[in-house]
């Protein structure tokens, strides 16, 4: 409707979802509340692994407990902001307490959490934390979240184990965004170059 996904659009999309062996649900999908609903109630619906970034976390800010009863692993990507809004803090509290907000996340959803950052979280509900140390300021540019979302997808897609796939996603992103600025340095890097590069930063 107007350009935006429509709850009607769910039991389509839940025909398309049958076909895959992963999900990733949000980036582009919009904010109107028809878009919302529908994310919500696709959560529900998803038996596959399922990767919820940008309007998908702002789809369910202040519910984080309705995933808990997902039968498949469920990972969130969320930035500082966008973990505020999930759990009703302000983003500066986030930054401050990056690794106790991300832990809180995750036990509460009883799933893994992604924190974005130079320094990215994996945090997951049984309190364990994966520290990725950064080192590509490439990747603070626009769109490459959403890259980051879909090569978790991606490695779930082929059968890793949550934990693995969010980890090795997040090193392989990392990768991928430093060999994208190595040519001509961080600030000319597009989403897209990070695309590029990922095949190499799969291979290194």
């Amino acid at each position: 409707e107007d350009g935006a996904f429509a709850p009607e659009a769910l039991e389509p999309a839940v025909k398309a979802i049958s076909r895959a062996d992963a999900v990733v649900l949000g980036p582009g999908i919009g904010r109107t509340p028809g878009a919302q609903a529908l994310v919500r109630a696709l959560i529900g619906r998803v038996d596959v692994p399922l990767v919820l970034d940008a309007d998908g976390l702002n789809a369910i800010a202040g519910r984080l407990e309705d995933l808990r009863h997902r039968r498949w692993p469920t990972v969130l990507t969320p930035h500082a902001g966008e973990l505020g809004r999930l759990l009703g803090a302000d983003s500066q509290e986030v930054t401050a307490r990056r690794l106790y907000h991300a832990s809180v996340a995750a036990a509460r959803a009883k799933a893994l959490v992604v924190l974005k950052g130079d320094d990215t979280l994996v945090a997951a509900p049984t309190g364990r934390v994966a520290i990725s140390r950064g080192g590509a300021p490439a990747l603070a540019t626009a769109g490459t979240g959403d890259v980051l979302s879909g090569v978790i997808g991606a490695m779930l897609a082929k059968g890793l184990r949550a934990p693995h796939a969010a980890c090795a996603g997040v090193y392989a992103h990392l990768r991928a965004g430093q060999l994208a600025a190595a040519p001509h340095g961080p600030d000319g890097v597009i989403a897209s170059d990070v695309i590029a590069a990922l095949p190499a930063a799969l291979s290194a």
